[in-house]
């Protein structure tokens, strides 16, 4: 019809905001009744346009202009204010949201033209809109639902400030105008940083106590949101965000009552907020606060107050309080770490806090901080701490579980920070304790009447099962750095002489023998057949599986490659992991024969590869002088060679007893064969010598399970298997160094490639060719290229022979192409060539020239 684009749309645009006016009108009482409806529709118009990604790249000045224009007339305020003294939450929505998607879509556009002119009192007439709506009246998620949506406008706004100021760094005359910008923006978030501390406020106690769960639940996700939109702020304030905060936090710290301790806990709460971003060398605002006056005079006895069982509002308000001083100080876990002079100040703050139960939570979480963030300047507190977790274990129950755990990590992470010796003296204490723990939950396990059922069992052996989540968690925070290890592997001098100086010191300490001995004998008597009962139907022995888990953990995290206080010999710890297998997993009948399997064990296989990978690395790598509990290489190889054998062939046995054929066992098990195949390719990748321990059998199922799994489109069970097959096809041709052991292991790993390759490689082509989805390809391409650079001429041979076959890999390929593509693969040294060929050649495959697939 002779009418532009722009023309058309600019008239669509306008009439939308003449709409929206008249619609204004009649609900400013100006003429008829609105229409909720009408309304609806003309927003969902203007937000369709206003949030149109394209639109506003092409119309940005155009549509910028002419909005703010009309923000700026009064009816838009005047219709807004309505909404808030009605408290028409839901026109107030529908007016709302066309704002926002404009904030939103239009930020750079607004912070360009704030400090400009002609622009100026528009933008700032908008923003103003916008902190109305922040602020809309109540609480939200009880009695208001609008407050949330302008959020992500201010995170968006601050975003386009940074970009702005960085543009201009180099052009003076914009570098002006970002000033400018800059300064305008702060006045405005000055007045959000009020609202959104008002905004995140708890309601007063009978409007919370009448709230429903789930309306309590959207206020306190509001407020997580809100935390996000304070970190922002302070982004564009800084120090100016700060000094106000900690400002406010002092004086309502000063006339603290219980009457009004929302206000306070706002203030906390939007000071904690912000505690990732405060530099730990602050220096002029937080010293202030957490100053040695402050925390004993204002934070201490708030915490250590009290108020009436019976008085339920007192004490969620206190408890909210404490909660929120003690967030505050674990948010500030880096500051403390620059002026340690406080920590003899607020550890105690903390730590005197976990003795309140609805505290204990908090407590912890900050204690972790400080002591994840300041361990080298706690070590003269170290003591104090050991005996606190010694404390934490007397009081049993009245501490979480879990509380227990991440305190005895973490005091253990601090006594790490020392010299061994003095290691070793901090934990006598608690090592003796958990000795003696140990020694009467085993009393007790063993005072467990005959043939009682498993769920009579529970009251015996939960004792038993928290001592050793503690052991656990001990053992956890008891690993030297993997930068220790790393250093000291690859020969640092300084890093041997520190491990070499705590293996002495660990060997001679009379303590810490006696703790290994006691853990050995009960873990052993755990899985003592003789104390657990036996399913009537399979005869199994049933044992909890919380312990046999928590047992092979302690395995693991004491099993390092480094040097661990904890760690047990070879034959000891292979020891223990066969009992557990035996009387767990799977096992052989003494009298008949038979093999039976626990009704879990396919969900307890992978925590068992997981140990024995584990165990492989540690004890196959390089022998090392800060290794006293390490063996032989041979004893290695037979030791875990025999164990590598008995658990593939129970996996094995089990998976086809559990289905028709082994490529539908490993469909329906895809997560036993993952950490099946990725225990080998540690194997490979650490010894190869151990498969020189495997029995021919078992290296047989080995390889079918392999072949069966890289035939299923499946990424669980694919990707493993291709990482082990492409693992041995490397080994299968290196270099020996002339080792006698890694020679025949070679030539071992180079039989299975002659015997089996032709069967891997017929796979992997169909995978190419369409039986596989294309997202697996990467793992199929670093097979093919594997196999190409390791044994080329028999690939060769063989892909000439596969190839030539009519209709494989696929229907679509003719000889020629084929032909090409063995070329190619062939020819190619580049990993990232030929993948680029292998997805050629499957494009083709599958017929999907000049789709999309082909960009």
């Amino acid at each position: 019809f002779g009418v532009s684009g722009d023309t058309l749309f600019v008239s669509l645009l306008e009439l939308g905001l003449q709409q929206l006016e008249v619609l204004a009108a009649h609900q400013l009482g100006g003429g008829g009744s609105i229409d909720d409806e009408e309304l609806s529709a003309a927003t969902a118009a203007l937000d369709d346009m206003t949030s149109n990604i394209t639109i506003a790249s092409k119309y940005t000045k155009t549509v910028g202009t002419l909005v703010l224009e009309k923000i700026g007339q009064p009816w838009i305020s005047n219709v807004l204010e309505k909404c808030i003294a009605d408290k028409d939450s839901q026109r107030a929505l529908q007016w709302s949201s066309m704002f926002v998607s404009f904030g939103e879509t239009y930020t750079e556009f607004i912070i360009q033209k704030i400090a400009d002119p002609q622009q100026s009192e528009r933008v700032n007439t908008f923003l103003q809109i916008m902190l109305a709506l922040s602020r809309f009246p109540g609480y939200h998620g009880i009695d208001e639902d609008i407050s949330d949506q302008p959020l992500n406008f201010w995170y968006l706004l601050q975003e386009a400030l940074i970009d702005y100021a960085y543009e201009a760094e180099e052009d003076p005359e914009l570098a002006q105008k970002a000033a400018g910008a800059q300064t305008l923006v702060k006045q405005v978030y000055v007045e959000l940083l009020r609202v959104l501390v008002s905004k995140c406020t708890y309601p007063p106690t009978d409007i919370w106590m009448d709230s429903d769960k789930e309306e309590k639940e959207k206020f306190i996700s509001y407020r997580r949101e809100v935390a996000d939109a304070l970190l922002n702020a302070y982004y564009v304030l800084r120090e100016d965000m700060l000094s106000l905060l900690v400002d406010e936090s002092i004086n309502r710290m000063s006339v603290f009552s219980l009457e009004s301790w929302q206000s306070l806990e706002a203030v906390l709460f939007s000071l904690k907020s912000i505690g990732e971003a405060v530099p730990e060398s602050e220096s002029m605002f937080l010293p202030r606060l957490f100053s040695a006056d402050v925390l004993t005079r204002s934070f201490m006895p708030v915490l250590q107050a009290g108020v009436g069982s019976d008085d339920c509002a007192a004490q969620w308000g206190l408890t909210s309080v404490k909660t929120s001083i003690l967030s505050l100080i674990g948010a500030y876990g880096e500051w403390w770490k620059s002026h340690s002079e406080l920590l003899p100040v607020v550890v105690p703050c903390v730590t005197s806090s976990m003795s309140q139960p609805g505290l204990v939570q908090a407590a912890v979480a900050a204690f972790r901080k400080i002591c994840d963030s300041c361990r080298e300047h706690l070590i003269e507190a170290s003591g104090s701490m050991v005996l606190l977790a010694c404390e934490v274990l007397l009081a049993g129950d009245s501490v979480p579980m879990r509380e227990q755990q991440r305190i005895f990590e973490s005091v253990a992470e601090v006594v790490m920070a020392q010299p061994a010796d003095k290691q070793v003296e901090s934990l006598a204490p608690l090592v003796s304790s958990l000795i003696e723990a140990l020694s009467k939950s085993t009393l007790l396990l063993d005072s467990a009447p005959n043939g009682i059922s498993f769920s009579e069992l529970e009251p015996y052996t939960s004792p038993l099962l928290s001592n050793l989540r503690l052991v656990d968690s001990l053992a956890r925070g008891l690993q030297f750095s993997d930068e220790i290890e790393e250093a000291a592997l690859v020969g640092n001098q300084e890093a041997i002489t520190t491990l070499t100086h705590a293996a002495r010191c660990y060997s001679d300490s009379g303590v810490l023998q006696e703790f290994r001995l006691a853990l050995l004998r009960l873990m052993n008597r755990v899985f003592s057949l003789a104390i657990w009962p036996r399913d009537p139907q399979t005869q199994m022995v049933h044992i909890d599986d919380d312990l046999v888990e928590c047992i092979l953990s302690i395995i693991n995290n004491s099993a390092r490659r480094g040097l661990h206080a904890l760690a047990f010999y070879l034959d000891d710890v292979v020891s223990l992991v066969g009992n557990a297998w035996n009387s767990t997993v799977a096992r052989s009948e003494g009298v008949t024969g038979s093999f039976v399997l626990g009704s879990r064990w396919s969900d307890q296989c992978p925590v068992f590869l997981q140990c024995v990978s584990q165990l492989v690395i540690v004890f196959s790598t390089k022998e090392a002088p800060w290794k006293p509990t390490r063996a032989g290489f041979d004893e290695v190889d037979r030791v875990l060679g025999a164990v590598l054998t008995r658990m593939l062939d129970d996996i094995y046995l089990g998976l086809l007893r559990d289905a028709d054929t082994l490529a539908t066992a490993i469909e329906q098990q895809p997560v036993i064969t993952e950490y099946l195949f990725e225990l080998f390719t540690r194997v490979l990748q650490t010894r190869p010598e151990l498969f020189m321990g495997l029995e021919q059998a078992s290296v047989e199922r080995l390889c079918n399970l392999s072949i069966q799994a890289l035939t299923i489109p499946n990424r669980l069970a694919l990707k493993p298997t291709a990482y082990f097959l492409t693992a041995l096809i490397r080994v299968s041709s290196s270099d020996t160094n002339g080792n006698p052991k890694r020679r025949a292991a070679v030539e071992l790993l180079g039989a299975l490639w002659n015997q089996y390759g032709a069967t891997w490689l017929r796979t992997t082509l169909a995978a190419i060719g369409g039986t596989h989805p294309r997202s697996l390809l990467p793992n199929i391409s670093e097979l093919l290229f594997a196999m190409a650079k390791n044994h080329l001429a028999t690939l060769r041979q063989w892909m000439g022979e596969l190839l030539s076959q009519p209709d494989f890999p696929s229907r679509f390929v003719d000889d020629r192409t084929k032909r090409v593509f063995a070329q190619q693969i062939a020819g190619t040294r580049s990993f990232s060539k030929a993948k680029g060929v292998v997805n050629e050649f499957s494009i083709k495959c599958r017929n999907l020239q000049g789709t999309a697939y082909t960009s």
